[in-house]
This record gives structure tokens, C-alpha cells and sequence, in this order.
């Protein structure tokens, strides 16, 4: 009887875990869908309203967008139990940890981004990968809802504190929207799936929506030509630097051993205990 209760009770819970991931991703799709359709029509609206000369308030008018944006699929995420009740301590202190590293390293990278644009001219951003590397690693590595969009944000923020000659609205904002980029594509994978071909997924969504965001501010100018050239160079050098590079360097982690007690770790043991046939 005890043990016919005990099943009894458990069956609701996985179906409870079903349905609040729904909402997740009800919301924060739709969200993000309408924000992002309308973001270049409002950027415009935006300028006009300030003027182009007036870049504080301009910038300020598009990171609250895109902040509210940021807050609705948060809300989203924290209305859904099962998204940050996984989250175990290790996780957010690897989380912190990746996010602060990087976000030194994104600062750094500036650099590097400038000098090799001497030489590979409209091909600039074939470097420009290193700044999704976060929103891919993180989430090999502890699998669970939100930490792509949590790790790219912290990065970017831990960026603009190191000195990014980007400021808030270009190194911050663009760092949450890469994020939410990515995040989407696990999401659609019900956080389930982790491998290269949904990194390489998640990595061109994440460099799709980090070049929307940007085309009416830096690109808008740019002829046809230019902006094919450009958006092939942020998605080639998103899925090389960010996606292959981030699933070698978790694979090279796990290797050592020190990755054993992440999501990463305990899945690599389920797959050499699962019987072959």
C-alpha cells in the first residue's frame, strides 16, 4: 500500500514539471518574437524622437527595451519552479566564476577585435565569436534553463565594469540579447539536448539576434552587400569561436575530471553504464 501511495504521488510531479515548463516558454518566445520584429522600426522611432545627435537618451530609450525585454523572459523563468529550482550552489558558482573570466577577457578582446580589422576588413567579426563563448560553455557544462542567458549577461556586464570601450548600451544590452538568442534554442530543446549540432544552432541564433540588435545602430548605412558580409562573419565566427570551440573546451574539462559532479559529468556516466546493443 505504502509503495502504491508513494508511485501514486510521484506521477503529478512529473507532470507538474510538464506544464510549468509551458509557460517558460510561451512566454518568453513570444516575447522575445514581438520585441525583436519590432526592434528595428522602433530603434528608428526612437532616433527621430530624440534626434540621431542626442546618443545618451537614444541608447538609454533602446536598453530600457531591451531590458524590459530581458525582465519578461526573467519573469517568465522564475513563474516556472522547475527552471531555477535545479540549480544547485556549484552550479551558480561556476556560472559566476565563467562569467567574471570572460568578462575580462571581453574587455581585452577589444583589442584584438581592432587589430585584426586592419587586415580582414568586412570579415572583422570573424573574430567576434570569443563574445558568445559564455552563453555556450556555461550551458554544456550545468544543462539547466537560463544559464546561457544568465552566464552571456554576466560576462558582459563584468565587461563594461572592466573598462569595455563599448559602454553599457554596446557591451551590456548586446550581451542580454545574445544571451536570450541562445537561451531560445535550448528552450526549444526543452533544455534537453546538448549536442554539436544544437550548440551550432544555438550559437547562430545567439549571433542572428547580437546582429539585429546592432544593425540600426552601427550597420544602417551598410549596403546590401556589406550587411550579407557582416551577418555571415558574426554567424561563421559565432559557431567556430563560441559553439565548436565551447563544446572542445567543456570536452577538454570534463577529460580531467573536474567537471564530474555537473550535468555534463553525470550524463557522460549514465552513457558508460547504459547497456550496447
Amino acid at each position: 500500500m505504502n509503495t502504491s501511495n508513494t508511485q501514486g504521488e510521484r506521477r503529478p510531479t512529473r507532470t507538474n514539471e510538464g506544464v510549468q515548463r509551458t509557460p517558460i516558454m510561451i512566454v518568453a518566445g513570444i516575447a522575445f518574437l514581438i520585441f525583436f520584429a519590432l526592434w528595428i522600426p522602433l530603434r528608428q522611432w526612437i532616433v527621430s524622437f530624440f534626434g540621431e545627435e542626442n546618443e545618451v537618451p537614444v541608447g538609454l530609450a533602446s536598453a530600457a527595451m531591451w531590458l524590459l525585454v530581458f525582465g519578461l523572459v526573467l519573469a517568465a523563468v522564475m513563474w516556472s519552479r522547475t527552471a531555477l529550482a535545479g540549480w544547485e550552489t556549484r552550479d551558480l558558482i561556476l556560472t559566476a566564476v565563467i562569467g567574471a573570466v570572460f568578462g575580462v577577457i571581453f574587455s581585452l578582446w577589444t583589442g584584438v577585435y581592432s587589430a585584426v580589422g586592419s587586415f580582414l576588413g568586412p570579415w572583422n567579426d570573424l573574430v567576434g565569436g570569443v563574445w558568445w563563448l559564455p552563453g555556450i560553455l556555461v550551458p554544456y557544462i550545468i544543462r539547466k534553463p537560463g544559464a546561457a542567458l544568465v552566464a552571456e549577461s554576466l560576462a558582459a556586464f563584468v565587461s563594461f565594469l572592466a573598462g569595455s570601450p563599448y559602454g553599457f548600451i554596446g557591451a551590456v544590452v548586446p550581451g542580454i540579447i545574445q544571451g536570450l538568442g541562445i537561451e531560445v534554442v535550448f528552450m526549444l530543446f526543452a533544455w534537453k539536448r546538448y549536442d554539436l549540432l544544437v550548440l551550432i544552432l544555438a550559437g547562430a541564433a545567439g549571433a542572428t539576434t547580437g546582429f539585429v540588435y546592432l544593425w540600426p545602430i552601427y550597420y544602417l548605412a551598410y549596403s546590401t552587400e556589406a550587411l550579407l558580409i557582416t551577418y555571415a562573419a558574426y554567424v561563421i565566427g559565432v559557431i567556430v569561436l563560441a559553439s565548436i570551440v565551447g563544446k572542445l573546451l567543456g570536452d577538454a574539462l570534463l577529460a580531467t575530471g573536474v567537471l564530474d559532479r555537473f550535468a555534463i559529468g553525470r550524463e557522460r556516466r549514465q552513457q558508460q553504464l547504459s547497456p550496447e546493443f
